[in-house]
């Protein structure tokens, strides 16, 4: 029944779309057999300390989502396809470099290059689906169809990084090198450009008038504030969950069961929840009940059972899949309410340029407060519950603001 649905969803999507919600599989087949297992490896197998894996990771996401700005606007200006195959071929020499590189600095460019390559290309996907379904019923159906083979990818992704673990993790960095490299090929052979897109010629200081323009749009920069806590949360399973799975007991697998357990539940509960939100919460509950739901999940983590290690991550790992699908799609389709589909690229740019900056922070001070021996934990997934819950409150009246004054 769910795969019919799928089926049937699929085909209203444009070719286009339909290359890109695939794509999404693709891309996080080849992310997550790799990023799950990043900390681990720099701090065991390299010998890093705590702050230094931070770093790492914390850079892999600030270059990635803090110039998701520079690669929309880019997009905008030169074509969302041209803008995708570059962010591809960057990652292609990331990824080789975190899997091969065993030096500092080679390890920071690999973080770079392999971040920047997402701000290439992901803005520029999100806004090419945003303009070929311009209705937001639409959009919110393509981005929860783009959801649900993400979360495919993010189910197969581990479970292929850990098998290949047990040779070593070069090998882990190379395949996904040369899975991205195949995703280049694909992308650059069946995806069409955007007809209605045309490459803009004007001069750059159009560049800083626009995002001027989206900085002085309070509404705008409002929810970008309270929607960027999603990042902050989610970046905190590549380097809180991997900490505490050390500090709790040394079985590495139950990484990859934290990241299959959110993904098996994506995979099957991403098109009904999503239905389940249009039916009877709409965007504002959706969002503001999403959010506090994830958030809300780290809490598991303070339960301890002697017997069952695993289980508390793998509780906190489905109400966190839980929040997640019922506040992404409508975080994504909702951007565009904000303006005209030309400048698409750019305010899916600065909204998850925001949000790398949150994540860049997040990963710095969990990383810094998990090393600390005087601060309880419990404190910690205290304060991602607190940033959950007054996130969802703040978008969920905003939202409903909105919506009684379009009425």
């Amino acid at each position: 029944m769910l795969f019919k649905h799928f089926i049937n969803d699929f085909n209203l999507l444009s070719p286009a779309g339909r290359v890109l919600v695939i794509n999404g599989f693709t891309f996080n087949l080849g992310f997550y057999m790799l990023l799950p297992y990043l900390a681990d490896h720099l701090e065991q197998d390299i010998g890093l300390t705590g702050w230094y894996v931070g770093a790492i990771i914390g850079l892999r996401v600030l270059s990635q989502q803090g110039l998701f700005l520079v690669g929309g606007t880019l997009g905008d200006r030169f074509g969302y396809k041209r803008l995708i195959l570059m962010g591809c071929a960057v990652r292609i020499l990331g990824f080789a470099l975190l899997g091969l590189a065993q030096s500092m600095p080679a390890l920071l460019l690999g973080a770079f290059c392999s971040g920047f390559a997402g701000a290439l290309f992901t803005p520029s996907s999100q806004a090419y689906l945003a303009s070929e379904h311009p209705h937001q019923n639409q959009r919110q159906k393509v981005f929860a169809l783009q959801s649900l083979t993400s979360e495919a990818g993010m189910l197969l992704g581990p479970l292929l990084g850990l098998a290949l673990l047990r040779v070593d993790f070069s090998l882990v960095g190379i395949l996904s090198a040369s899975l991205f490299s195949l995703l280049f090929i694909i992308q650059w052979r069946y995806l069409p450009e955007l007809e209605s897109q045309q490459k803009n010629t004007n001069k750059s200081p159009v560049f800083w008038r626009q995002w001027s323009s989206m900085l002085s749009h309070k509404a705008f920069m409002l929810f970008v504030f309270c929607s960027s806590v999603y990042q902050l949360l989610f970046h905190q399973l590549y380097i809180a969950i991997p900490h505490e799975v050390r500090v709790i007991t040394q079985d590495v697998t139950i990484i990859t069961w934290v990241f299959a357990t959110s993904s098996i539940t994506g995979v099957l509960m991403q098109m009904p929840v999503s239905r389940f939100v249009t039916k009877h919460l709409g965007t504002a509950k959706g969002m503001g009940l999403g959010m506090t739901i994830m958030g809300a999940s780290y809490l598991w983590l303070n339960l301890t059972i002697p017997d069952a290690p695993a289980l508390p991550f793998i509780i906190c790992a489905l109400f966190f899949s839980l929040g997640s699908m019922l506040v992404f799609p409508l975080l994504g389709a909702h951007v565009p309410t904000f303006c005209e589909a030309k400048e698409l690229g750019s305010h899916y740019g600065l909204y998850s340029c925001i949000g790398g900056i949150y994540a860049f922070l997040g990963n710095i001070s969990t990383g810094w407060l998990l090393g600390t021996t005087t601060l309880s934990h419990n404190w910690i997934w205290a304060g991602l519950a607190g940033f959950g819950i007054v996130s969802g409150l703040l978008l969920y009246n905003q939202v409903k603001q909105s919506q009684a004054q379009t009425a």
